[in-house]
């Protein structure tokens, strides 16, 4: 097969990319813990994993922090 046969289907990797971040919901999913539990640490400066504070009232959370707590492999 050469270039000129390939489409954009045979070109595209079958392996996603894993994120970078996760949400607060992610997070306290892989965590075990509720949501709501997550915020409440973190703003008392408790969390498990350090969040990335996006806006005053958005946090997000580095994967390999949330996966090495988790105990995930990757």
């Amino acid at each position: 097969m050469d270039n000129a046969q390939l489409t954009e289907t045979d070109a595209t990797p079958t392996t996603a990319l894993a994120p970078l971040f996760y949400s607060e919901e992610e997070a306290a999913l892989l965590l075990g813990i509720h949501r709501t539990t997550l915020r409440h640490l973190a703003v008392d400066g408790k969390a498990p994993v350090p969040p990335v504070h996006i806006t005053e009232h958005k946090r997000i959370y580095r994967r390999i922090d949330v996966e090495r707590l988790a105990g995930i492999v990757t």
